[in-house]
């Protein structure tokens, strides 16, 4: 059984969790206060299905007090309640020193020792008149497809309340697995485990076939491959829109994971794509330039690349915004969000997509910029 990524990992935050807790930091208040909104008790609900201790030995934030931060932050507006579970136990008694702390501020946070598996039946009840936020974050392999495809499709099947998911999907695991069948060792403990994850071996067939026709001999492909398909038959099975983020330690290295995320309605892939924008830009100032960069370096290399990169982000959005006005009447931007962001979702902010429909604005084009969120302006 998978442990969280967390667990053994928290001596101080790595590259690709400082990723992943941007998205969590940008991401989840908007999902609560959004949605919560129209429920008479103003409540949601989020799990963190892995969460570890908490916190890092230096007192940085993880993913499951980012999640109790956001409960105390939309307090005055949201009831946000935070259901935490963690199998180990020595990790399980930080991680509810932490919640504790939170508890004693007013937050409602309920802390669990075990698999998670054992505890879905409680948040979903607790869940049940209430939008839901998923956070699965194992090291290792995720839930069995089965059990998603039951919470998902079948649970928490109706579009209304909400219900989100964010899962990773270890690439380690999957090139591992996945080197073991060409070698022809199918009893390799890595392979019934991705088995179940998958819902069933078809990814070994998908994995070989991908790494054949691959140029370079490493097994990345293998893994995109993998996760390209699972992921469309959850979404399918689910009913769902998708998005998927490969998370690195580095910029040319291969992913650590990818983070896979479900949702029901454009609003949700649209803040999604902005989180993964902001995420993308706090991974890079980690990282900070190269050894080769930093010598004789007279300018920012990592502000350079961000700046050039929303420069062109800009143009290309612009014209998109431009070819949506021309579908013959008023298009919302947020019922578009593919073709807003074309070629730029996950690296472009929406800031850019407010310059981008202020500029055609000045420009002449028709569009209505009265309503409070971008995302809700008109063009056409």
């Amino acid at each position: 059984m998978s442990k969280g990524t967390s667990s053994g990992l928290l001596d101080t935050p790595k590259a690709q969790s400082v990723f992943k807790h941007a998205i969590l930091k940008r991401y989840v208040i908007p999902f609560a206060v959004m949605t919560a909104s129209k429920i008479p008790d103003r409540r949601a609900v989020l799990l963190d299905g892995f969460a570890g201790r908490g916190r890092y030995d230096d007192g940085r934030p993880a993913s499951a007090e980012h999640l109790l931060m956001a409960a105390e932050k939309t307090s005055s507006s949201t009831n946000v309640e935070v259901f935490l579970v963690e199998r180990n136990k020595s990790d399980y008694e930080l991680l509810t020193a932490v919640a504790d702390e939170y508890r004693h501020c007013g937050v409602k946070a309920t802390t669990r020792h075990g698999v998670v598996q054992d505890h879905l039946p409680e948040v979903l009840a607790q869940a049940s008149e209430a939008p839901l936020f998923l956070f699965l974050d194992p090291c290792g392999a995720n839930l069995p497809f089965a059990t998603l495809t039951k919470i998902l499709g079948q649970d928490r099947r109706n579009e209304w309340p909400r219900t989100e998911a964010l899962l990773n999907i270890s690439a380690e695991l999957i090139r591992r697995a996945a080197g073991a069948v060409a070698k022809g060792l199918a009893d390799h403990d890595s392979v019934p485990v991705l088995n179940a994850m998958c819902g069933g071996d078809w990814w070994q067939e998908t994995a070989l076939r991908a790494h054949a026709t691959s140029p370079t001999p490493d097994w990345e492909s293998a893994a995109d491959a993998v996760v390209d398909e699972y992921t469309d038959r959850l979404a399918k099975a689910c009913r769902m829109k998708t998005v998927v983020a490969p998370v690195r330690r580095k910029t040319h290295h291969q992913p650590v994971y990818y983070l896979v995320f479900f949702t029901r309605k454009n609003h949700g892939l649209w803040v999604f794509g902005d989180a993964v924008a902001e995420a993308r830009h706090r991974w890079l100032e980690f990282l900070g330039p190269s050894d080769e960069e930093v010598e004789g370096m007279l300018f920012n290399m990592v502000e350079s690349q961000i700046e050039a990169e929303t420069e062109a982000a800009l143009r290309k959005i612009k014209q998109n915004l431009l070819d949506l006005a021309t579908r013959g009447c008023r298009q919302k931007l947020v019922d578009h969000t593919e073709a807003v962001f074309d070629g730029f979702y996950g690296t472009a902010l929406e800031k850019t997509v407010r310059t981008a429909m202020r500029e055609l604005q000045r420009e002449g084009v028709r569009v209505d910029t009265t309503p409070r969120q971008v995302r809700d302006w008109l063009i056409g």
